[in-house]
């Protein structure tokens, strides 16, 4: 980011490295006070200072953050849109796939999508979240040329997995840049927005697919990401990641040039350093500890309930699933209409989010999705569409009030977890783990789902994902503590005991605060 343009205040406001009165007095405050009481104090006013906190160049900066995302959800699109195609021998591309073969078109892109969270993992800490945002976007591109070129079904796996990779690198840096830019009262909001343009992104290549011929669509669908790198250079990077690699001005930088002059940022620097260089973290920061394996367990069981509980296979087999006698509209329709009530269940998934706790709105999520699923499972089993003309539509209404209830409250939920849950220095390796437990459980479900449906029938498959949703919502309210309206402070403290007002102060920690 290059901050030389901004305003005569932003300037001045940078510059100041050194404390004013004020910011002395919060940090003399500290000389004699444990690391608990310290963070007691930072947490008490972090909120309150960020009420007057500018929130424009948060937004838009988080809008072009966003942008990866919704290419990355298009490009998930493609092998639901480019499979009906090469399944037809009639096709003009000269490659016809057969049902071995399209299970693997279809399913592939999943592993690959977990094997870019666990290159996140490591690149977001070794070159930062907003470059290895970047990479990803060069990836994407780079796959859709191959895609649009291949000449044989080898290609396109080629393509596929390129594809899938880029999407696995970008997902956790997408995360945690936003989370780690915005302010406490909209954490939140920004993690929701994640989830809706993934979504989005998914539902408008399904729309561009439906209006223009296969070839053409892998160009169409990398828009987004080539824009994020034409405006890339206003994109910041994330002050967490800055403050870890000793470069504290450039972190101050990007605070103060968030939240404008008008805002008090000390205390948000202060808590950053601290959790950044306590000593502390020896005691809680170790991948084998307490701290970090308890919320990775939780974490990656709520993505594995959300990889299987129906809302993968449905999307990506919607083209064959999505055929009932009598419903007069196409398999294609009905697939935007699902991927529809997904988008407007996202967005409002945002303003249930400010409001209700984390807890509350996936168990509430989970519940509906389980009760959705069993009546869809009922009406296969008992060829309930078949009894009348109005029941003909029951499955097409109920996979929207699925769709609708997915997006309110089951889907966002986890993603906005991944910033929240793990300490500080252990975000990026917890969350290129949990995503890659997501993408193992994607993979599996979508290559057995045509076995699945063999076997048990459709209406086994929507019966197995009702049991799914059920045992999500009494692990989450069992395992899972509250973390909304949080500070980085309080959230680190969750899963580890906090110490006790007489335990000595970390020296090192206590050392920054007083310069």
């Amino acid at each position: 980011m290059d901050f030389n343009n901004a305003s005569d205040s932003d300037s001045s406001s940078m510059r100041e490295i050194d404390l004013n009165e004020e910011d002395e007095q919060h940090v003399n405050g500290y000389e004699n006070e444990s690391i608990g009481d310290i963070e007691d104090k930072m947490e008490s006013t972090i909120i309150e200072n960020q009420k007057t906190a500018s929130t424009f160049r948060m937004y838009l900066c988080s809008f072009l953050c966003l942008l990866p995302g919704f290419t990355g959800g298009a490009a998930i699109s493609y092998a639901a849109i480019a499979l009906p195609y090469y399944m037809d021998p009639e096709n003009s591309s000269g490659i016809v796939m057969t049902e071995s073969q399209a299970s693997w078109f279809v399913s592939l892109n999943s592993p690959m999508q977990m094997v870019g969270n666990l290159l996140a993992g490591w690149a977001m800490e070794k070159v930062g979240r907003k470059n290895t945002v970047t990479i990803s976007c060069v990836l994407v591109i780079i796959a859709s040329l191959i895609l649009y070129l291949a000449p044989s079904y080898e290609m396109l796996l080629v393509g596929c997995l390129l594809n899938g990779t880029s999407v696995g690198l970008v997902r956790p840096a997408i995360i945690l840049l936003l989370l780690e830019i915005s302010l406490v009262r909209v954490r939140g909001l920004l993690g929701s927005l994640n989830t809706l343009t993934t979504n989005g992104g998914y539902l408008y290549g399904l729309m561009m697919g439906s209006l223009v011929p296969v070839k053409y669509v892998p160009w169409i669908i990398v828009g987004p990401s080539a824009v994020f790198i034409l405006f890339s250079w206003y994109m910041v990077e994330s002050p967490v990641w800055l403050m870890k690699h000793d470069k504290s001005t450039e972190a101050r930088d990007v605070v103060a040039w968030l939240r404008g002059p008008s805002c008090h940022i000390e205390p948000e620097l202060k808590e950053i350093e601290h959790l950044v260089f306590s000593k502390d973290q020896a005691s809680r920061g170790s991948a084998l500890n307490r701290s970090f394996l308890f919320p990775l367990v939780v974490l990656s069981m709520m993505f594995f309930f959300h990889a299987t509980v129906g809302a993968d296979d449905i999307s990506y087999y919607a083209l064959t699933i999505f055929k009932y006698p009598g419903v007069n509209i196409s398999p294609s329709i009905i697939a935007i209409l699902f991927q529809l009530a997904f988008t407007v269940g996202l967005m409002v998934a945002p303003v249930v989010m400010t409001r209700i706790g984390r807890r509350p709105q996936f168990i509430g999520g989970g519940i509906g999705l389980a009760i959705t699923l069993f009546v869809i499972g009922c009406c296969h089993h008992f060829h309930l569409f078949s009894v009348s003309p109005v029941m003909m539509w029951m499955p097409v209404i109920l996979h929207i009030v699925f769709g609708l209830v997915f997006g309110v409250g089951f889907g966002p939920v986890p993603y906005t977890l991944t910033g929240e849950l793990f300490p500080q220095h252990l975000k990026a390796l917890g969350c290129g783990i949990s995503f890659a437990t997501r993408y193992v459980a994607q993979f599996l479900q979508l290559k057995m789902f045509i076995v699945c449906r063999d076997y048990l029938g459709m209406s086994g498959v929507y019966w197995s994902h009702s049991v799914v949703a059920v045992a999500a919502s009494i692990f989450v309210f069992l395992l899972l503590p509250e973390t909304r309206n949080k500070t980085y402070s309080e959230l680190d403290d969750i899963f580890r005991k906090k110490p006790s007002s007489n335990s000595e102060p970390d020296v090192e920690c206590q050392t920054k605060l007083e310069k």
